[in-house]
């Protein structure tokens, strides 16, 4: 889980609590307080709670934890004469920006705070940068009042953030820490993606930012731009930049977007989120009445709608609020643990083998003594091997196991190709899944459980593996099987039979034909049989 390191003088302060209280509050936010010295808190937030990753996010949590401020907080925003106009960009299509003045940058304390909060997002919903990349700049020294997101030849130059001389962007990507850790995630046909103002590049994401837009303790009011691969992660990432800053005294400028699907940023989106008051307390074993509901969410710092049915107003900074379960547990949280009261049960269950579990373990046991050694192979496999439909992989590792196997035949005819040189006979059995198309649907596909029996030596017989097999299923069931010819592409025509149990088929056996042979490389012939285990288990 991620972990922030915040002042506990500054948090002791704003949230009016001692540290006992903090830990305790915290705690029940699922986030643990560990101390780090004397001045500072080391805090590990839950991985879904990414509001938390800053201390504004962590002052409003707390406050509403503690009953001191309810529901969602109303923040100023306002609007602006500020543009950001967004141009075609292969790699990074989607760019957002916006202004947020007031802000307060101590050079040790909410500077840090900042910065620390910008690379916890770039981390988690930003997936390294490869998803979503942040840029704040001192608006101070911005050029103008449109900006442009759009893309650059390599060649394009400007002084890159701590240095003192401008270099070209090929060189920052090629010479700069930064560059080297996340230069090729954005270059597309020798061009990069830039922020730019009137007098030129003010950041290359997801790479590094302008020195002459850097942010100081002076800095006052912030040009914040996320770009990224994914317009909702953008959104998101934005809202909980600029409603952090808002927390602690921010003010949130409004900017107008040109070539994206909204027509201002920051978007604060909102949703709604709608629950059955019944199944919370059912879900919970608790009994809150609807008026109490509503103020343990508010305690959340979120809003209730209570028109024909209940609903939550789940805002910006709660990018974690998906469905009916997340407003169950933040209930939980606000309402406390420590009330829910502890049943006392006692009980003495003997464990037992499923009846699946004692049919696969006496067929193995039955085989072992048959004289046949038990392998184990790869669900996925190299669909040149199979036979008749193959759920293929979209994105395979490696064309050796771009599919998923149908049959545990192919593993087997592999396995004996491999061991050719072994001791003859070689005789060997798997139990084990396979995927097929559903009988019962018509696109779908559905594991089933298979036994496959093979033997391999310099002379066989279908007499060699019909006899041991005819054995091992009468001393599983107790009733013989019956055989009926059958003909496919895989067994040879005339050497090869249906298994019949109690009118039912459960599997093939036979002699394998020279075509699959020659397809696995096999010089010797091979016996071989396979059984539905979810027939077997039906017929039992």
């Amino acid at each position: 889980m991620p972990t922030i390191n915040l002042n506990k003088w500054i948090l002791q302060d704003l949230t009016r609590l001692n540290e006992q209280e903090l830990v305790d509050y915290l705690f029940r936010l699922k986030s643990e307080v560990s101390p780090v010295n004397q001045d500072e808190y080391s805090i590990e937030v839950n991985a879904d709670r990414l509001d938390m990753l800053s201390l504004g996010g962590i002052v409003r949590a707390l406050k509403g934890i503690t009953g001191r401020e309810l529901g969602e907080p109303k923040y100023t925003v306002r609007d602006t004469d500020y543009v950001l106009e967004v141009e075609r960009v292969p790699s990074r299509p989607y760019a957002l920006a916006c202004i947020v003045y007031n802000v307060k940058l101590n050079p040790d304390l909410y500077l840090k705070e900042l910065i620390q909060f910008q690379e916890k997002l770039h981390d988690t919903i930003g997936r390294r940068r490869k998803k979503v990349a942040i840029g704040i700049h001192d608006l101070q020294k911005v050029e103008g009042k449109v900006i442009r997101y759009a893309p650059v030849p390599l060649s394009t130059t400007f002084v890159p953030l701590y240095q003192e001389k401008e270099m070209s962007v090929k060189d920052v990507l090629q010479e700069t820490p930064q560059g080297k850790q996340y230069g090729n995630i954005s270059v597309w046909d020798n061009y990069s993606p830039a922020i730019m103002d009137e007098k030129g590049i003010l950041s290359v994401p997801p790479v590094i930012n302008s020195d002459r837009t850097r942010i100081t303790e002076n800095t006052r009011s912030l040009l914040i731009d996320v770009t990224g691969t994914n317009f909702d992660s953008v959104v998101e990432t934005m809202d909980l930049l600029v409603t952090g800053l808002a927390e602690l005294g921010g003010i949130i400028g409004r900017i107008k977007v040109k070539g994206m699907n909204v027509e201002t940023s920051p978007v604060l989106r909102h949703t709604l989120v709608p629950f059955s008051l019944e199944d919370v307390n059912r879900r919970l074993g608790i009994n809150v009445s609807k008026d109490e509901a509503v103020t343990l969410i508010r305690r959340m710092r979120m809003e209730v709608e209570t028109g024909d049915g209940l609903a939550v107003v789940v805002p910006p900074y709660r990018v974690d609020i998906m469905n009916y379960t997340d407003v169950a547990e933040d209930i939980a949280m606000a309402y406390g643990y420590d009330r829910f009261t502890l049943e006392s049960r006692r009980g003495m269950v003997t464990g037992s083998l499923s009846e699946k579990s004692e049919i696969y373990r006496k067929l193995r046991t039955l085989l072992i003594g048959a004289g046949f050694q038990e392998i184990y192979t790869l669900v996925l496999t190299k669909s040149d091997y199979q036979r008749g439909e193959v759920v293929r992989i979209a994105n395979p590792i490696s064309v050796e196991y771009d599919s998923v196997r149908n049959s545990l035949l192919w593993n087997s005819l592999l396995f004996l190709s491999n061991n050719q040189h072994s001791r003859f006979p070689v005789k060997i059995f798997e139990i084990g899944e396979v995927v097929r198309r559903d009988e019962n649907k018509d696109t779908n596909y559905a594991n089933a459980t298979r036994l496959a029996v093979a033997i391999m030596d310099s002379k066989v017989s279908y007499e060699m593996l019909q006899s041991p097999l005819h054995q091992v299923l009468l001393n599983l069931l107790g009733i013989a099987p019956s055989y009926r010819r059958v003909d496919n592409d895989i067994l040879m025509k005339g050497r090869s039979a249906e298994i019949i149990l109690r009118h039912e088929r459960v599997g093939v056996i036979g002699e394998a034909n020279p075509e699959i042979l020659r397809s696995f490389n096999l010089l010797y012939p091979v016996l071989l049989a396979e059984l539905d285990l979810d027939a077997l288990r039906r017929v039992i």
